[in-house]
């Protein structure tokens, strides 16, 4: 509809899931109103309008989502008709307790403490579907306080946003040669000997202009140095190797404080600058690796 929305980020998904619920509760009241002008005139009961209302919203539900499968620019994601059932459900549920037309036993649900009842099951519905959006809206909240901390392996929140890539990645106490309190947290990583395996942070706190460092630490148990490769992108990579920030760095046995000015990540495309302002991703990987092997990396962070 050429509205500018926000980038393709986890808490516009999140929101976008959610919408589902409310579109798709509407989908099944318009239904719901269709049926009901000709179920009126053939006598049909009061309740086969909602029904067909419902059976209406999964059909159409599954075919959106089945079309979607056949796109080359979308895709199908069929937890989506979940919430388009679930959507459909509080429509119809709700519209019950208002129905003048229902008699007997169905009307019922008109009154307290059913009614009540029914609203507040709805509310549930309603509060769980839309607990992704707040989850992930805190998620945000919480690395927004942290900034310039990128990643400091000390909560489940801020582990939302990383992830391995043919590694294993835990929060773990310290190695005793490090010299940090027992009570501190760092990450563990094991690499597996695959092509790139590493850790990936996805939307760090995008805009790092006013710093002039990257830098985070790393403890290697290992007896022999190891290469460690930085790979940064921002909002306008294209997944080329040479429109990114490509770096190795050599971690050697013991404590290694890693420091990037940020002029050379800027400078790192081939052609054009690294928007500093719209940063999107941090890697920290390593290439072919003859066997698997673990570090230990910490501070992740702007200075």
């Amino acid at each position: 509809m050429w509205i500018p929305v926000p980038s393709h980020t986890r808490l516009w998904k999140a929101f976008n899931d959610f919408c589902h619920v409310p579109l798709f509760g509407g989908v099944a009241i318009l239904l719901l109103s269709l049926a009901r002008q000709i179920g009126e005139p053939r006598g049909w009961s009061v309740g086969r309008p909602y029904g067909l209302a419902f059976i209406g919203v999964v059909v159409l539900g599954g075919m959106s989502e089945g079309v979607q499968s056949l796109s080359s620019s979308r895709y199908a994601d069929w937890s989506d008709l979940l919430y388009d059932v679930l959507g459909a459900v509080c429509a119809l549920g709700f519209y019950v307790t208002y129905n003048r037309n229902l008699t007997g036993r169905g009307a019922t649900w008109r009154k307290a403490p059913r009614r009540q009842l029914a609203h507040a099951m709805i509310g549930l519905f309603v509060v769980v579907a839309l607990s992704p959006v707040l989850i992930w809206a805190y998620a945000y909240w919480d690395r927004a306080m942290r900034f310039p901390l990128l990643c400091q392996f000390s909560s489940a929140w801020e582990m939302m946003f990383v992830q391995g890539k043919d590694s294993e990645l835990q929060i773990v106490s310290p190695p005793v040669g490090w010299g940090k309190p027992r009570v501190d947290t760092v990450g563990h990583v094991v690499f597996y000997p695959t092509h790139y395996p590493g850790i990936r942070i996805e939307e760090p706190y995008a805009d790092w202009q006013g710093f002039s460092r990257f830098g985070f630490d790393v403890y290697s148990e290992l007896p022999t140095a190891r290469a460690l490769v930085i790979r940064i992108d921002d909002a306008q990579h294209h997944n080329e190797y040479v429109d990114r920030f490509n770096q190795a760095v050599t971690i050697s046995p013991g404590l290694n404080h890693i420091h990037i000015p940020l002029d050379d990540i800027r400078q790192g495309p081939v052609g054009r600058e690294l928007d500093l302002s719209a940063i999107k991703t941090v890697m920290l990987f390593t290439v072919n690796p003859p066997e698997q092997f673990s570090l230990y990396v910490d501070n992740i962070r702007l200075e």
